[in-house]
């Protein structure tokens, strides 16, 4: 009788912990696959720097699309940044720009496809930061 429940108990953790390994994937880096992680040196990296400056040029083309060129804005630089792989790779980045000649921070959320033949680049959003 005792040995039916330590058997019964061992089994429900080996399977516990099974499921738990299967619903819980993990990347050589200890991080959940599909969840945020941060870029480091992001003031440093080249392709931020380009990737937040490809946002504020798109968000100023959308702006001259919809008939407003009053508040266009300048980049400075991405101060912060986040990336997420799901169907291509998300990046959530912090932009610091200039609006107005005041400096002004904005969130961005840019998608790369890296299969396609261009590395298409698509502006997800562009706020600023209240």
């Amino acid at each position: 009788m005792v040995k039916n429940k330590l058997k019964n108990l061992a089994l429900s953790f080996l399977a516990i912990t099974l499921l738990l390994n299967i619903f819980t994937p993990v990347n050589g880096y200890r991080t959940i696959v599909g969840g945020k992680t941060p870029v480091e040196d992001v003031e440093k990296d080249k392709a931020m720097q380009a990737l937040g400056r490809f946002a504020v040029e798109e968000h100023n083309k959308n702006q001259e699309n919809d008939g407003d060129t009053s508040n266009q804005i300048e980049f400075s630089q991405v101060v912060g940044a986040k990336k997420q792989i799901v169907s291509g790779i998300k990046y959530f980045l912090t932009i610091e720009g200039i609006e107005n000649g005041k400096k002004k921070m904005f969130d961005s959320v840019v998608l790369i496809k890296p299969w396609s033949k261009s590395e298409d680049k698509e502006l997800i959003s562009f706020s600023p930061i209240q």
